[in-house]
């Protein structure tokens, strides 16, 4: 028995326009919408309550668009797009930020662009 290949549009039909993962796990070119950075159960004093606080600051915010461009040799760190400029996030940082993956010409998509 054997199992097709997916492509990478592939994936991003499999993953839903509705399922949630962190961003960390998003494929190259895939866009997302970010839904959550950090979780409830993080403290401020933590070390990942400070973490997600600063990926809030550097505009990781909640109903943003963004999309993976580039990924290192080794998968570790990742590029991504975020409004108009691109950040680079190690794959500890960027499992801190939940995203929803969203399909070309998504209405909530589009709105997230707009509002970038």
């Amino acid at each position: 028995m054997s199992t097709p290949s997916l492509t990478r549009g592939d994936a991003r039909t499999r993953a839903g326009a509705t399922a949630e993962s962190s961003l960390g796990r998003l494929p190259l070119g895939a866009r997302a919408i970010i839904t959550a950075v950090g979780t409830a159960q993080q403290e401020a004093g933590t070390a990942q309550g400070r973490l997600a606080r600063r990926l809030q600051d550097l505009g990781l915010i909640p109903g943003r668009a963004i999309t993976a461009r580039r990924r290192a040799p080794l998968g570790d760190p990742t590029v991504f797009q975020v409004a108009d400029y691109e950040l680079c996030l190690r794959r500890h940082e960027a499992d801190l930020v939940t995203v929803r993956v969203v399909e070309d010409g998504d209405p909530a998509e589009q709105a997230a662009g707009a509002a970038s």
